[in-house]
């Protein structure tokens, strides 16, 4: 972690935890691996996207890119509640369902691995996002 990205952080509103992160703001988490990458999540995603840690000449961008992501998680769970509650709405028209159930079936997955689940078992590989599980993960 870098003085001037914990900074920036800090100017726009992320809380620091230690010296070294992980960072918070509201429901978003932004914490580092064992490289020079950070771990963005959100209270619905636990692995949004991996950031690269930036020089000093990019940290405001990256901030930038950070909140972005951020937002974008959010109202993408946002979005996919509101088509489940559509969905599953007594008195909605069929082809109201359907436009809804079609559209939460398209999920471009975001594979986590639980290592707690033997290789090339079900379950082993899962999307956060729709709650699919693999034993292997899709290509894209």
């Amino acid at each position: 972690m870098t003085a001037y990205l914990a900074e920036a952080l800090q100017a726009e509103g992320w809380t620091a935890h230690t010296p070294l992160g992980p960072f918070t703001k509201g429901a978003w988490e932004l914490g580092f691996d064992t490289s020079h990458w950070m771990i963005l999540s959100t209270k619905d995603n636990p692995r949004v996207f991996d950031v690269p840690l930036p020089d000093q000449y990019h940290v405001g961008w990256t901030v930038n890119l950070v909140e972005h992501l951020c937002r974008v998680e959010d109202e993408r769970v946002r979005l996919r509640m509101a088509l489940g509650a559509i969905r599953d709405m007594s008195g909605v028209a069929e082809a109201g369902r359907a436009a809804a159930t079609g559209a939460l079936a398209e999920c471009y997955h975001s594979w986590l691995i639980n290592v707690g689940i033997p290789e090339g078992h079900l379950g082993r590989v899962f999307c956060p996002i729709c709650g699919r599980r693999a034993a292997e993960p899709e290509s894209p």
